[in-house]
């Protein structure tokens, strides 16, 4: 428990300023993040005696990340097209180990799951429009007040559904993936992220509460079933953390497991309705 405070207590506020500041700064430590993230993936599949490519799949994810860092998030299909060409050129130069489908698709997949999914961290944040007031004298740019939405929704899943279910979870809800968790947990961790979303998208932003319901049920549906393909994954790969980038909390993947899923789909939502 000691740990897990000294981290929140060091990695809160860095992740406050990040965002605050916005730009390079919070670029790059989402490319930080989607570097450890990708680590952490390849050394869980390489521990099931998988064979990934480490080098052209890195490069592949910083690639999809920095894309959207320089505002040409266009320029991710060619770049996952290149991505896969050279993932199976040196699938082929490395033919011999046995796994050249197996190689492919997981290098591929790893490629698609963290380079492509958090480079949305950074579309989310970048999003134009009117500053948004923030008590009396400060204001935020309209990107960092969505990206607030989503997190504020994703961890009051997280936090309804944990407290819920450690209270009141009596009914298992998919025993073989999450033994944890339970159907009262989920269905409070839906509700608290509904009504967040809700009260900021409508009383802080000022959009249509029928606008902002739809953005409510994106998250509350996809946030925790993020976190649940990837326990799927761990325990495919039989480890409990995919590692240990955040001390007593466990990995990148693991934190950011919900929000791998909720912010592309709440960025495309935000693209085609409320902007």
């Amino acid at each position: 428990m000691k740990q897990r405070i000294i981290t929140a207590l060091v990695a809160i506020p860095i992740a406050l300023l990040l965002i605050c500041l916005g730009g390079w700064f919070y670029n790059l430590g989402v490319a930080v993040l989607a570097l450890v993230g990708w680590q952490e993936f390849y050394r869980m599949l390489v521990s099931r005696d998988a064979k990934l490519y480490y080098v052209t799949g890195g490069i592949s994810v910083i690639c999809l990340v920095l894309s959207a860092a320089v505002g040409k998030a266009h320029y991710s299909v060619p770049i996952l097209a290149i991505a896969i060409l050279a993932i199976m050129l040196e699938a082929l130069y490395n033919y011999s180990n046995g796994q050249w489908v197996t190689s492919v698709a997981l290098t591929s997949f790893g490629v698609l799951y963290i380079g492509l999914l958090f480079g949305h961290f950074i579309l989310l944040r970048q999003m134009p429009g009117q500053q948004v007031p923030l008590l009396a004298h400060f204001t935020l740019d309209r990107g960092e007040a969505l990206l607030w939405v989503v997190l504020l929704g994703t961890w009051a899943s997280d936090t309804f559904a944990y407290f819920f279910g450690v209270a009141f979870g009596k009914h298992k809800l998919i025993p073989a993936v999450s033994p944890k968790k339970s159907v009262e947990g989920a269905v409070a961790g839906f509700v608290g992220s509904i009504l967040v979303v809700m009260a900021l998208g409508v009383k802080w932003l000022d959009y249509a509460p029928e606008k902002v319901l739809g953005l409510a049920v994106i998250i509350a549906i996809f946030a925790p079933l993020g976190d649940l393909v990837e326990s799927i994954l761990k325990r495919n790969c039989e480890i409990k953390d995919s590692g240990n980038f955040f001390p007593g909390h466990g990995g990148v993947l693991d934190r950011c497991d919900s929000l791998l899923y909720a912010i592309p789909l709440a960025y495309y939502y935000i693209t085609l309705v409320l902007v």
